[in-house]
């Protein structure tokens, strides 16, 4: 068993728009440690498949912590990521 990653708590938040798909601005998850931002951005568009038919790339912003991650960023116990819906397309 010690092999095993150890579970991480992260505290996931949504804008407002996004609460509408979520049906809530924030959720607590647990992932297990060493994971990157990309996998567990992954994790939230497959509990949540509206978000990303209705808001297309180039419309979402991240906030890690308060600064924009990277796709390989490992995420540590107690981080807070941020779902932002853009006042304009990125691209």
């Amino acid at each position: 068993m010690d092999n095993f990653p150890k579970p991480i708590k992260i505290k996931i938040f949504y804008d407002e728009e996004l609460k509408k798909i979520t049906g809530k601005d924030s959720e607590e998850t647990i992932a297990s440690e060493g994971i990157d931002f990309a996998t567990q951005l992954y994790f939230i568009f497959s509990s949540y498949p509206e978000i990303q038919k209705k808001f297309p790339p180039g419309w979402l912003g991240f906030l890690l912590n308060g600064r924009e991650p990277k796709e390989k960023d490992v995420l540590k116990d107690g981080d807070k990521l941020e779902l932002l819906v853009l006042k304009r397309r990125i691209f």
